[in-house]
């Protein structure tokens, strides 16, 4: 059973921009916080509001269906980042959720993201069904 997922639940977190998560053909070396990585610790924050407030059985995550996401400002490895993500409508199992990244100095990123409730045994059936048919084809 999972809890009734509410709008306006919350969730903070912060990272530090690490090596692995910058772009490298501005300059040499490592540099500018990515955009797929800013995406991605956005979709984690959303995900662990899920699993942290509603979805604390096992069997249940969620996954993402749909980023909608602008990169503001640049961030340089080694920044701490303030990720934010809020409820913002639920529909059976799809939550959209705003979203927003914040370094020391300013807003980095905001957007909307959207994620999908699954039973993970069922999502994995489902799955390796469709593998089995990639491979026979």
């Amino acid at each position: 059973m999972i809890k009734k997922i509410l709008t306006d639940t919350t969730k903070e977190r912060k990272i530090k921009v690490g090596a692995g998560q910058t772009t490298s053909f501005l300059w040499d070396g490592e540099n500018v916080f990515s955009t797929p990585s800013m995406i991605a610790e956005m979709e984690e924050t959303c995900r662990l509001l899920l699993k942290e407030e509603f979805l604390q059985e096992e069997d249940w995550d969620s996954v993402g269906t749909l980023v909608n996401i602008r990169h503001l400002k640049a961030t340089p490895v080694g920044t701490e980042v303030k990720l934010k993500a809020r409820v913002i409508d639920v529909k059976d199992r799809r939550v959209t959720f705003e979203v927003d990244a914040v370094d020391k100095i300013e807003k980095i990123g905001e957007g909307l993201h959207e994620r999908t409730v699954i039973n993970v045994p069922e999502f994995r059936e489902r799955f390796n069904k469709k593998l089995k048919k990639l491979e026979t084809s």
